[in-house]
């Protein structure tokens, strides 16, 4: 695993990479090719100094190779050096080795959407909610998918985990207000982030999709919750504006790509939960990823640096 390179110790193993490019030499002709690796444990930047012209072809068509290299430490950064770099055939990929997954089990996971779903008293909610979740498509890919590209779980099963987290989060607010609807609230945090199952793929490292990036997952979540909703007979045409308008709604602000802004206690509080789990995220990685210091560095997403004490 990369996270247990050594400076100066030999590595040699199966690597995702997920950008690549040929940089220029300074002060002599030609290139040198610079990797952006990765497996379950984390990513690392590599290096390679020397390389047949038939790499950069491979490059271009895969993504998941075999290397051996040297890893050394420049500028307090730990880098590895490939030697030499080899095409993994499909059958051979096993993705869960190259990807982080939640570190949250999906037993647990399961048994957390199962507690959530049994507090859902209103029909014509839990039918959608058995309806998507027992799809063979759409109800794996929900406990399969990441939550983001990189800002928080962006891990497989991380879209699971956020929604559960959003949904208990917005469940026990829900309990202090009489006259919000606390079905409505679970079912909309549940599904809120839907459109992620065709924002990315994540096959052969997490990227995003073309649909992904002409219509976001928002417009996504909207165009497959209402085909779920269309295979119900009957169900409430005002129940279903409340749904859609917590998918369209619940970014929050139009300075975040959010078509409306919320109009429903529920559309609001699940709006309100979401922000708090994704920022909570960066709070629990930077005390993980930085146990003995006193300060984490600067969260570009944050706008501020942690104290992590």
């Amino acid at each position: 695993m990369l996270k247990d390179c050594k400076a100066g110790e030999r590595f040699e193993g199966t690597v995702l990479v997920n950008e690549w490019k040929e940089v220029p030499f300074r002060q002599k002709p030609g290139a040198y090719l610079s990797l952006t690796c990765q497996d379950r444990s984390g990513m690392i930047q590599g290096k390679m100094w020397n390389y047949d012209p038939q790499v950069l072809g491979w490059l271009n068509d895969q993504d998941i190779f075999r290397v051996k290299g040297v890893a050394s430490e420049y500028r307090g950064t730990l880098d590895l050096t490939i030697e030499t770099i080899r095409m993994i055939p499909q059958e051979e990929v096993d993705l869960s080795d190259l990807l982080p997954s939640s570190p949250v089990t999906a037993k647990e996971l399961e048994h957390r959407l199962q507690s959530l779903l049994a507090k859902i008293t209103q029909p014509e909610l839990k039918a959608l909610l058995d309806q998507f979740l027992i799809h063979p498509v759409w109800g794996a890919a929900y406990r399969q998918a990441p939550a983001a590209l990189k800002i928080h779980q962006a891990y497989l099963r991380g879209l699971w985990e956020h929604s559960i987290r959003v949904a208990e989060m917005a469940a026990g607010i829900s309990v202090n207000y009489l006259k919000m609807d606390r079905d409505l609230v679970i079912t909309g945090a549940l599904l809120h982030d839907v459109g992620k199952i065709g924002e990315y793929s994540y096959t052969r490292g997490i990227k995003v999709t073309t649909e992904g990036r002409l219509l976001g997952h928002i417009i996504l979540g909207i165009e497959l919750l209402s085909e779920e909703i269309a295979r119900i007979p009957n169900f409430p045409r005002e129940l279903r504006s409340k749904l859609l308008h917590i998918l369209t709604s619940h970014h929050g602000k139009y300075e975040w790509q959010s078509p409306k802004r919320p109009k429903l206690m529920e559309a609001l509080v699940i709006h309100h939960a979401d922000v708090m789990d994704a920022e909570l995220f960066h709070f629990e990685q930077a005390k993980e990823n930085h146990p003995e210091d006193e300060w984490s560095p600067y969260i570009p997403s944050m706008e501020r640096c942690i104290y992590l004490k």
